[in-house]
């Protein structure tokens, strides 16, 4: 359709319906400038992600067995459904605002790029249908915009912090929705748009405009489109440097994520017997290290755990250490972290080219709008949260790629200070394993430095010198004095074996549990029993703490005795039977 008044056309033939692509603007010249600039953003754009694909690539390996059905099933469900984001009401309600006016706007540009280059679409039914969406949708995306900005700078609940960029791109996206809302405005007044009645919005950013000549909105319509083209730009080139690098990183590690493993399960390092007989017998230069010590020991998924996270503050406002005042926050854990691993990448020696102009660029980017490191800045440190243990938790946070994470780059209380009991990772909307990154540091402290708070040492070394760390070995079966029970020895054959535990084994209370288990077996007949004082210690306590080989000879010693006693099998497809 020419640059022509549209006021001859007929409204009621819907087959007409259209408009001019690139109205008022479709000087060569301008196509030119646009372009170059488009260019630029996305150089910056795709560079800022190729970076930080390197900075990912430079992890330890990591294994997962969820298959590729899994995945993409997880990927619906997290990132476009918000099945973890909509477990908050709030966030849920205009994270799903923003996710979907997005979607539809970027949709109804790309319909708009198609019909200008490669094939006519963007007319008829099919235009108008896509007009009312994104007159609507753009409303609902500035709605939800509204929405986070009164959450982040009006409510401020303990559990966010805002950085350069949050506001940043939350104005750009607030200002790209008004600014196609004028510039529709204008046209549909300077050309009598017949379909205006289709852009509710923009009909109504138009009034104004019909108030004055239409040189005068012609005028004002090429300098607001400019300011357009330069803003959406801008949003493009930011976006590696901002919270909305999310949509990138959130979404590979959701990807990549077991959402469905055992609760409370950690990772499994490997047989550590097995690995330091491997490293004594090798001929390799390479030092080595169990655990984390430093950032470059983590797996490239911890690191893109470290890149997923949107500071949302949701681990924290269920981590009972930061609850109890201790200096962890499961949030700041990560940031702090994710801004060591960035600020030190310029120290790895990276065999992947790169462009030095663009390096200058992207490290002024990230200093500028993606770093939380002002740690001497006390506006800032208060900024963290209101617990005054993480205010002072980050020492020296991006200064070098070799220091320990515990004790150099963080206080090394905050990762003796957790619980391990995985609440920061279930309500976690992006899958991220705060607490594998927290087992892989303490293990070496543990194994590699020795270093283990004082009050875990009594109950380490009771574990690994009688089998449990409440009292002595001898006197494990004692609470079954008066009880009809059977202690079983090597070549016993029974059909349930009854595991009591350490603590239902020293603990007069959970003692209780343990008759009334008894009581209840006996009486249904069940052919069981109990290893008594041959049961020791899991080991479970000392994996939290990093002892992952005093773990894994506990975990060998209990499936040695277990195996020397025979169970009857059950007959294939009948759980109620035995032979």
């Amino acid at each position: 359709m020419s640059d022509l008044n549209q006021t001859n056309l007929n409204p009621n033939d819907i087959s007409q319906a259209s408009r001019e692509v690139l109205w008022n603007v479709s000087h060569p010249a301008n196509s030119v400038v646009m372009y170059t600039l488009f260019f630029i953003s996305l150089v910056i754009l795709f560079y800022g992600i190729y970076k930080r694909f390197l900075i990912w690539s430079q992890g330890n390996s990591f294994n997962s067995e969820l298959s590729f059905t899994d995945r993409v099933k997880n990927l619906v469900q997290y990132i476009y459904l918000k099945k973890g984001v909509n477990r908050d009401r709030k966030a849920g309600l205009f994270h799903s605002l923003i996710l979907w006016g997005f979607l539809v706007l970027l949709f109804t540009t790309t319909m708009v790029a198609i019909d200008e280059y490669f094939y006519p679409i963007y007319s008829g039914k099919f235009y108008l249908a896509v007009t009312v969406l994104s007159d609507f949708f753009g409303a609902f995306l500035f709605f939800g915009l509204w929405l986070a900005y009164k959450r982040r700078y009006l409510d401020k609940p303990d559990k966010l912090n805002t950085s350069n960029g949050d506001l940043l791109m939350l104005g750009l996206l607030a200002l790209m929705i008004v600014q196609g809302y004028l510039l529709e405005g204008m046209r549909i007044s300077a050309t009598n748009d017949p379909w205006a009645m289709y852009s509710p919005v923009g009909l109504l950013f138009s009034l104004p405009y019909n108030l004055i000549g239409e040189d005068i909105t012609k005028l004002a319509h090429f300098i607001m489109w400019w300011f357009h083209t330069i803003t959406v730009f801008s949003f493009f080139a930011l976006m590696p440097y901002t919270k909305f690098f999310h949509i990138i990183s959130s979404s590979l590690n959701i990807f990549y994520s077991d959402l469905n493993s055992d609760n409370g399960a950690l990772n499994n390092p490997g047989d550590i017997e097995k690995i330091m007989e491997e490293a004594l017998a090798s001929d390799s230069d390479d030092e080595f290290v169990i655990g984390s010590p430093t950032i470059k020991e983590l797996s490239w998924k911890q690191r893109l755990d470290l890149d997923a996270c949107t500071a949302c503050g949701r681990c924290q406002s269920v981590c009972p250490a930061y609850a109890s005042d201790k200096p962890l926050s499961p949030k700041w854990l990560i940031l702090d972290l994710r801004d060591h691993m960035l600020a030190t990448s310029n120290q790895i020696e990276n065999k992947q080219p790169t462009v030095p102009v663009l390096d200058k660029i992207d490290s002024a980017l990230l200093n500028k709008f993606t770093l939380n490191s002002r740690f001497d800045n006390e506006q800032f440190n208060t900024n963290r949260a209101s617990n005054e243990g993480v205010q002072n938790s980050a020492l020296n946070v991006g200064k070098d790629i070799n220091a320990s994470l515990a004790g150099d780059v963080l206080d090394d209380k905050v990762f003796w200070s957790c619980t391990s009991c995985k609440a920061c990772e279930d309500i976690c909307p992006v899958g991220i394993s705060h607490v594998d990154i927290i087992t892989d540091v303490r293990r070496s402290q543990a194994l590699m430095l020795g270093e283990i708070p004082s009050e875990a040492q009594g109950a380490l070394r009771a574990i690994e010198t009688r089998g449990n760390p409440f009292g002595p070995a001898e006197q494990r079966s004692n609470w079954t004095d008066g009880l009809d029970v059977k202690i079983l020895e090597e070549n016993d054959e029974v059909d349930v074996l009854y595991w009591i535990g350490c603590v239902s084994a020293f603990d007069k209370r959970k003692q209780s549990i343990a008759k009334a288990m008894v009581k209840i077996l006996n009486h249904a007949g069940v052919n069981w029993g109990m290893l008594g004082n041959r049961e020791c210690c899991t080991g479970d306590p000392a994996r939290r703490l990093g002892e992952e080989n005093l773990f894994q000879t506990s975990a060998k010693t209990n499936i040695a005795t277990i195996n020397s006693v025979k169970f009857k099998k059950r007959v294939a497809n009948c759980p109620h039977c035995f032979h």
